[in-house]
């Protein structure tokens, strides 16, 4: 349930990404670059805190009691 928005937040990260920004000076930082690394900052912050949150709750994570019923559902196995 929050794996999907985890990529999709990921996804969108990427595409505010500045390559070098950490290495440039401040002064020859546009207002473009900073606005972009401002949106990349954002959405990079939205996908880890929704992927810790998947980690936390989802069942599709092997160590999950979720994950090991619905393996043994789908393998025939019983309890």
């Amino acid at each position: 349930m929050y794996l999907g928005p985890a990529f999709l937040f990921a996804a969108f990260a990427c595409l505010f990404y500045v390559p070098g920004f950490l290495d440039m000076p401040l002064g020859m930082i546009t207002s473009r670059q900073l606005i972009s690394e401002v949106l990349f900052s954002i959405f990079a912050l939205i996908a880890l805190a929704s992927l810790a949150r998947s980690i936390e709750f989802d069942p599709v994570w092997p160590w999950r009691p979720g994950f090991r019923r619905l393996l043994n559902s789908l393998l025939g196995r019983t309890q």
